[in-house]
């Protein structure tokens, strides 16, 4: 049985139970609403998350990688990074292999904010999982990940 589309949902494809894009909008949204509220927390904002997240303490980024690694452009990465930087949870420095590209890693205040970021994630991981049935969570995680890299590879061939 197909569950009723919530008020306001407006789509001309949900009568056959195939629409993919405005569910997973939807998700999308209200799960990164729910995130940042919990992020608002400790004073980091919806997106540096995830960049705090492809950084490194010990291990340079460069930034086109963690840009790639984001789906975003070098240009959006580096503003961000300025707020990470002003913020005293990141560095740039050159690239000692090639001085043209530059690199980014985490300070210590950096790798803890990091740490407050995971322990966010998994206290909305663990509150979302609780209240699915367990038999289908990793069918439902696996699923979300195909649609993931399908998603990915389609951007991918865009930009």
């Amino acid at each position: 049985m197909r569950s009723p589309a919530p008020p306001n949902f407006v789509s001309d494809r949900t009568s056959d139970g195939n629409d993919l894009v405005q569910p997973l909008i939807a998700i999308s949204k209200a799960t990164r609403q729910l995130v940042a509220i919990r992020l608002a927390e400790i004073g980091v904002v919806a997106g540096q998350d995830q960049l705090l997240d492809a950084l490194d303490r010990t291990d340079p980024r460069s930034v086109c990688a963690v840009a790639q690694d984001l789906s975003v452009r070098p240009s959006t990465v580096s503003k961000m990074l300025d707020i990470l930087e002003r913020r005293g949870w990141c560095f740039r420095q050159a690239d000692e292999a090639d001085m043209r590209r530059t690199c980014v890693r985490l300070t210590e205040e950096g790798e803890r904010m990091r740490s407050e970021v995971h322990r966010i994630w998994a206290d909305v991981n663990g509150d979302l999982g609780r209240t699915l049935p367990q038999p289908d969570l990793h069918t439902l995680t696996a699923a979300l990940w195909d649609i993931e890299r399908l998603v990915s590879g389609r951007l991918s061939r865009l930009r």
